[in-house]
């Protein structure tokens, strides 16, 4: 080991270290911790790797590499140190012969020598090892090369075979591409069935993919992926941004982005982009609200629902249920509310009446009057202050369903979540709520009495709740005392 100079600056920079801890006379140089302190390193390295392989060839790089930790720096300095071809060819040919628990080391030291190399260097060592070499270290040696088109083009001349293996295993750089290799990789890896592969190398440049392909990225991805459980991963904030960029395009039609909405719809919470088509959809036809229903309870009659709503797949069956679940859960638009924010309650009456009578036809009346009733929870309040606005107070008013109130209530305390409390509060919180809402159903108990029997339950629920947190802090209390 002490033959591979591991015992100053320049030995640790070849061994694996970013940063390198100079001499406290070195350290009094202004200039140490600017652009020629990465000078300084990169000199330090290839000089290191120069003694290295003059003294003891290609035995001293295995060696370096059994115990460095950035084998890539090896490679990228072993570039500048083997220079002639036929040098680096041999050097290529003995690194792909090694495998086992060396192999990830070389290969990423043959990453950061090929990166070093440039198009015409690259070319020219590429094709001269290939040609000695069986398609098992061809293909070896290509996924260890730079993912740029030089080498795509490499590809091209080494025939289908080996072309095809290497978009079917190439880990995709997340470089800054070309408008044509973006092209290219997306095309290439969505043949491959790598569709989250070729997400991952172009989230950061959405806006320069090509609208059909970045359509058909996104379907894929969502749908069809060969590679093992939990590589490549969806980032939410990329599937957001990716949503975002397609959305505003021309060619791209509402009830395309309405399915990318529901299959990226976990990936969306909270997300800038949100689900705007899938909101606008359900507020605009009942009979979307009522089939997204259907897909997540079954119905209460002996009937039986319409051949297309049907899924035979009892896997996609409970998946797709999942997912209209949590959009029932996410709908925050009311029906009839419009740019302004205003509510049109001609428009609102229409929808929930229609809603219901889908509900009853497809033997969902019950549930179907309980989501409807989350669903108007989320309506804002009127300018006053007062809670539920009018147009929502005069369509609860007027059908008066039990069930509506039902889900109205169940809604205003799911979406309440969790709580921070001081140590011997107790109910102060809950009794505010019931405080609220009290008024609330006083303000509306002369022409909404409906409505204020809904508000007052609320306010009494909070009113328990509150006495038992009472209850909960006081026996605590008992119990430190």
């Amino acid at each position: 080991v002490s033959r591979l100079r591991i015992r100053s600056s320049n030995e640790a920079a070849v061994c694996g270290s970013h940063w390198i801890d100079f001499s406290s006379d070195e350290t009094k140089d202004e200039d140490i911790y600017s652009d020629r302190h990465e000078e300084e390193i990169r000199r330090l390295r290839d000089v290191a790797m120069k003694e290295i392989w003059e003294e003891r060839g290609f035995e001293g790089i295995t060696a370096l590499l059994a115990v460095g930790g950035l084998p890539d720096i090896a490679g990228d300095s072993l570039a500048s140190t083997i220079e002639n071809l036929v040098d680096r060819i041999d050097f290529l040919l003995k690194f792909l012969s090694i495998s086992g628990t060396l192999e990830e080391r070389v290969d990423s030291c043959l990453q950061g020598f090929l990166r070093s190399l440039g198009d015409d260097a690259l070319k020219a060592i590429i094709e001269s090892a290939a040609a000695r070499s069986n398609a098992d270290q061809i293909s070896r040696l290509l996924r260890s090369a730079p993912f740029r088109h030089g080498t795509w083009r490499l590809l091209d001349r080494l025939g289908a075979e080996i072309r095809d293996r290497y978009w079917r295993e190439v880990t995709p750089a997340r470089n800054r591409h070309s408008e044509a290799e973006l092209a290219e990789f997306i095309d290439r890896l969505l043949a491959a069935k790598r569709p989250r592969a070729a997400f991952g190398a172009a989230q950061w440049d959405w806006s320069r993919v090509e609208t059909s392909r970045l359509k058909r990225l996104l379907f894929d991805a969502g749908a069809v992926d060969a590679e093992q459980k939990g590589k490549y991963p969806l980032d939410p904030y990329r599937i957001s941004k990716a949503l975002g960029e397609l959305a505003g395009r021309a060619g791209v039609i509402p009830d395309e982005m309405l399915r990318l909405e529901f299959i990226y719809i976990d990936a969306l919470e909270r997300r800038e982009y949100g689900i705007p088509n899938l909101e606008r959809r359900i507020a605009e036809s009942p009979m979307f609200f009522v089939r997204v229903l259907a897909a997540v309870v079954k119905r209460d009659d002996d009937g039986e629902d319409p051949p297309e709503w049907q899924i035979e797949d009892p896997e996609r069956s409970r998946r797709v249920a999942l997912t209209a679940h949590r959009l029932l859960q996410r709908v925050r638009r009311v029906p009839g509310i419009g740019e302004d924010e205003k509510i049109d309650t001609e428009k609102l009456f229409t929808w929930v009446t229609e809603a219901r009578r889908l509900c009853v036809e497809h033997g969902r009346t019950r549930i179907g009057d309980q989501y409807i009733g989350q669903i108007l929870s989320k309506a804002p309040p009127d300018k006053d202050g007062h809670w539920p606005c009018l147009p929502v107070c005069e369509v609860m008013q007027g059908i008066a369903s039990p069930d509506i109130g039902h889900g109205f209530d169940l809604e205003v305390h799911n979406s309440r979540g969790a709580t921070v409390r001081a140590m011997n509060e107790g109910g102060e919180q809950e009794r505010a709520l019931a405080e609220k809402y009290r008024k609330w159903a006083s303000q509306r108990a002369v022409d909404y009495p409906h409505v204020a029997g809904v508000l007052e339950s609320i306010a009494a629920s909070y009113d328990k709740q509150a006495a038992w947190e009472d209850d909960e802090t006081n026996a605590r209390n008992r119990l430190w005392n």
